[in-house]
């Protein structure tokens, strides 16, 4: 067996340290490309996240956009279907007056359509109080006010109630005439025309190109 001698061990030594070094040179280069790799991996994610995020960003923006545009398209033909309504009620109502009340076709009458009266008294925090009703009808000494929906719930009647009892504190020449409430509508459901008809007011809807009464044979309307 040879014998190893002190330079051999020494050199070997070297040798082993030297590769070493060269192993942890070569794991710091494969640990630096990795952590340069995962960086522009990471990069790259953000940029696209930041991306999606501005795309989310403009969608959500053009769909609130495109939303209010509907909402107002739909809030304008909402209003030009109510003033069609009005416009188809309105010129009957002089007629249908003057069946309620019994009165001669001689007998002089207007109708007047969306009125708007403020309130002659004393102003709440420095605004006055406003009505506004849909259609009017005089004749005689009969006042008959209309109320029109596209389509009539239940709260609305109450709240009709509500403001007829009012109409002569805004129209005090009203004072001394007899004031009839109708609600009118193109269809009208038969729960709202019994509630209408337990309040009082007279419940109309278009047919056949004139108003037609919803009210039982022999309903009398009630005087506000």
């Amino acid at each position: 067996m040879a014998e190893i001698t002190t330079d051999a061990l020494q050199q070997a030594l070297l040798l082993l340290i030297q590769d070493s070094k060269e192993s942890r040179k070569r794991d710091k280069i494969r640990f630096e490309r990795l952590d340069q790799t995962m960086a522009e991996s990471q990069r790259k994610s953000d940029e696209q996240w930041e991306k999606t995020r501005q795309e989310l960003e403009k969608l959500t923006k053009e769909t609130d956009r495109q939303i209010k545009q509907t909402n107002k398209q739909m809030g304008e033909l909402s209003a030009k279907m109510g003033t069609l309504v009005e416009d188809l009620v309105s010129p009957d109502m002089l007629r249908l007056l003057r069946e309620v009340a019994h009165l001669s076709e001689e007998v002089d009458g207007l109708v007047n359509v969306r009125l708007k009266r403020a309130y002659p008294g004393p102003r709440t925090n420095g605004k006055s109080q406003m009505i506004e009703l849909d259609a009017v009808a005089e004749c005689g000494e009969y006042v008959l006010i209309n109320e029109t929906k596209n389509t009539f719930r239940p709260e609305y009647v109450t709240d009709f109630i509500k403001r007829l009892t009012q109409i002569r504190d805004y129209f005090p020449e009203y004072r001394d005439r007899q004031i009839l409430g109708s609600v009118s509508s193109l269809r009208i459901d038969s729960s709202v025309v019994t509630q209408a008809s337990h309040q009082g007011l007279l419940v109309f809807t278009v047919g056949e190109g004139l108003l037609q009464i919803l009210n039982e044979a022999g309903f009398q309307p009630k005087r506000f």
